[in-house]
């Protein structure tokens, strides 16, 4: 643990801090879930209705064309070899919180120059409006999908391959990690398996060679190819690649007519986050992202989102950074199906009693669906509306849920699966991390620290961080400054900690569990989002942001981490139920007095 969060967690449990002048809240403390049905619907009726916001493909494409053909793209990728590896949506950076989300009006395409190892940003604007500009850096970008389809038709032509191309000998896999800078050189890795031998091995692909590059011990230092192998089969689909279209608005009305809910919904390829970061080797994104969450008419969130995972394992692999935008393929209904943005355009909302599976409940790698999927849900006494998503990084299958009961309950969920590798039979622990940016009714808000056995609550003034506890059953309560609404954010009961049960730091990797830190930046760009990695990639590096700024009336943002240990085996069942499975984790947040 850093000396920033082991200071933060001092001030907070151990500095004497006035409380509050009145009553206590009522509210539950509990982390326990609701039994959840799978089959059946609760007495009231909900309706979704998802309208498709922003550019759409048609536009996506029409832009990567104009700067694929503009003279500033032409003048210096002249000569060289290059692939186009990252799209990226660029909001109006001004619009402020009470402002009303506009959709992006420019972009970001990105180039990998294999010849140079340099990225080349090129930005313009939908209309077409403006001239192509273009700009080099330094940064190493993750994969796109045509660059990794390209790698394995390298790999078909080596010699030692190209024998074996069009029978059952040749199984390509996706790795981790994706890429491996060599003497400067950004590789990009592919597993290679021979199902009849067992032969396994992971290897670089260099395109300014056109040529693969071996590893010692047949894989990158932070990686692992043997016979062994844990995991379900791959279905050898292939996950999507970053910048698609797919921003919508949602509405979710109660039977009568009345609206519960209000939000936009990014999918994972679509979501916030950079085509890398200077001097760090990640593209990541944000999985399943929610913004403008109003309940009842009133706002919740402005932004919520992951903008960090990652997993650390026991020993031999990793530690990665994982990335976010690779939506893979799951499971819908072929029947009871409504597609508001086309067959193609990634949401799909199904009619009752249908639902969505994914890898995680099913065990399969297999699917007929990419990108998000909506249905309704029957949970203890009320209906929850299911957004669900599933996201491919290498041989992990992620699935990241985010759920809306009647009663104005949000329940954020994460689960993990893999397919057949040498490194998931090893033990892990993955990290999630949950940027949560409250706007309880308006953007001023304050919080307060709750606890077993406490009368009164404890406000949380300052820039803080500090960890679970489940003796005490630790959460906190985000209150709207200027009136009685609030909302209680409850560790869930798989969540994890990074400290054990009688206080002693167990896991530093994971960095902590609660961090409370004051808005930066602006709506539509905030900052505080990527975090200052330095020596510590790919372990999460919030604390240098936590520096004593006052948060009581202020626009506050809450990061929450869960932390899940794993390990494969061979043939593993997963839970039947995705909300309470062993391998799933999230925190529960409740409306009080709203």
């Amino acid at each position: 643990m850093t000396q920033g969060v082991l200071m933060s967690k001092k001030l907070i449990l151990t500095a004497a801090v006035a409380c509050l002048s009145f009553t206590a809240f009522t509210v539950a403390v509990s982390g326990g879930e609701n039994t959840t049905k799978r089959s059946g619907r609760a007495d009231k009726k909900l309706t979704i209705k998802v309208t498709p916001w922003g550019p759409t493909q048609a536009d996506v494409d029409t832009a990567k064309q104009r700067v694929a053909q503009s003279d500033a793209v032409k003048r210096e990728l002249n000569g060289s070899k290059f692939r186009e590896v990252g799209f990226e949506y660029l909001y109006n950076s001004t619009e402020s919180k009470v402002d009303a989300s506009r959709p992006p009006t420019r972009f970001r395409v990105a180039y990998y120059n294999y010849s140079t190892d340099m990225t080349l940003f090129a930005e313009g604007d939908f209309t077409g409006n403006e001239r192509i500009t273009t700009q080099w850096v330094h940064t190493v970008p993750g994969i796109s999908g045509d660059e990794l389809r390209a790698a394995y038709r390298i790999a078909e032509q080596d010699n030692v391959f190209s024998a074996l191309k069009g029978t059952n000998a040749l199984e390509f896999y996706e790795p981790m990690p994706a890429v491996t800078v060599v003497d400067g050189e950004r590789l990009v890795n592919i597993g290679i398996k021979n199902p009849q031998t067992g032969d396994n091995q992971i290897v670089g692909v260099s395109f300014k060679n056109g040529k693969l590059v071996r590893y010692a011990n047949n894989a990158p230092p932070t990686s692992a190819a043997t016979p062994e192998a844990c995991g379900m089969p791959s279905a050898g689909q292939g996950p999507t690649g970053a910048g698609l279209a797919g921003q919508y608005t949602l509405t979710i009305n109660a039977e009568g007519g009345g609206t519960l809910w209000e939000m936009l919904i990014i999918r994972p390829s679509a979501s916030s986050g950079h085509i890398g970061t200077p001097g760090v080797d990640d593209d990541e994104r944000s999985g399943l992202e929610i913004r403008n969450v109003k309940y009842k008419g009133k706002s919740v969130l402005k932004r919520g989102h992951v903008p960090i995972l990652n997993v650390k394992y026991v020993n031999n692999c990793g530690p990665f950074r994982d990335w976010q935008y690779g939506e893979g393929f799951f499971q819908i209904p072929t029947t009871g199906v409504t597609f508001p943005a086309g067959p193609t355009g990634g949401f799909a909302i199904i009619n009752a009693p249908g639902i969505a599976t994914t890898s995680v409940e099913t065990g399969t790698d297999l699917g007929n669906f990419r990108g998000v999927a909506a249905y309704t849900q029957d949970v203890g006494n009320g209906t929850e509306v299911v957004l669900v998503t599933e996201m491919e990084a290498g041989w992990y299958r992620y699935i990241m849920e985010w759920r809306f009961g009647t009663d104005g309950t949000i329940r954020p969920r994460y689960g993990f699966a893999s397919v057949s590798d040498s490194c998931v039979c090893i033990q892990r622990t993955h990290h999630v991390y949950w940027r949560l940016d409250f706007d309880i009714v308006n953007p001023t808000n304050n919080i307060f620290l709750l606890e077993r056995g406490r009368k009164y609550q404890r406000p949380v003034t300052t820039e803080s961080a500090f960890f679970k506890s489940v003796p005490q059953n630790r959460s906190l309560l985000i209150h709207n400054a200027s009136g009685d609404e609030a909302y209680q954010l409850v560790p869930g009961t798989n969540d994890g900690a990074v400290l054990d049960a009688v206080g002693n730091l167990f896991d530093p990797f994971g960095a902590g569990d609660f961090w409370l830190m004051r808005f930066k930046g602006t709506a539509a760009a905030p900052l505080e989002i990527d975090d200052p990695n330095g020596s510590v990639f790919p372990a999460a590096n919030l604390s240098p942001w936590i520096d004593n700024e006052s948060i009581v009336g202020q626009d506050v943002v809450v990061w929450y981490a869960a932390h899940q240990v794993r390990v494969d085996q061979a043939s593993r069942p997963e839970s039947p139920e995705v909300i309470q499975g062993s391998h799933v984790v999230g925190p529960t947040l409740r409306a009080v007095r709203w």
